[in-house]
């Protein structure tokens, strides 16, 4: 167990927040391995899309990351919460979102951070494949034709000074990533 570590509800809390907020304008929105749909309240858009691997989580599509079952340009948003590291084939996942994506969608990513405090997080958990950084991350986006748009701060502790923690200096060391691409 990481010393560094936020409750989990707060963490979940956290991204529900951010999910509401970056889907607010959006009218298709699709969620990549999105489990049993612990966010889908929070999507703002008309029309909400869950997409997974496994048929027991009830997604409203099952179906592959690296295998879309949907049209080119479709989605304005596309959101992947501790995701592409499950991911055999990352990079495919990866431009299939760009082929699904409208031009200037967005791709919201989060996943654990194995230069900060989510080392323990990444390589603990035998089900992760890829292990990122936010360089090794934001390589593998430009590679598949995003680009990075913003870094959002995630899952920083609230023991840091709060003036460390508005001057952004501790985003290197966070125990998750969270990007904002955009095609």
């Amino acid at each position: 167990m990481p010393l560094l570590r936020i409750e989990p509800h707060r963490f979940r809390r956290y991204k529900a927040e951010l999910v509401e907020a970056f889907t607010r304008h959006a009218h298709r929105v699709l969620e990549i391995g999105c489990g049993p749909r612990l966010y889908e309240s929070y999507y703002r858009g008309p029309e909400y899309v869950g997409v997974d691997v496994d048929a027991s989580v009830r997604p409203n599509i099952l179906a592959d990351a690296v295998r879309l079952p949907f049209r080119d340009s479709c989605f304005e948003v596309i959101v992947m919460l501790d995701v592409l590291e499950h991911v055999a084939d990352a990079d495919a996942a990866l431009r299939e979102c760009v082929r699904v994506l409208k031009d200037r969608g967005k791709l919201l990513i989060t996943t654990p951070n194995t230069r900060g405090f989510g080392i323990y997080d990444s390589f603990a958990d035998r089900t992760h494949i890829h292990h990122f950084n936010w360089s090794s991350l934001e390589k593998m986006l430009r590679r598949n034709g995003l680009r990075v748009e913003k870094r959002i701060p995630l899952h920083l502790h609230i023991f840091w000074p709060l003036r460390l923690l508005r001057s952004h200096r501790l985003i290197p060391l966070q125990q998750s990533i969270c990007v904002v691409a955009r095609r």
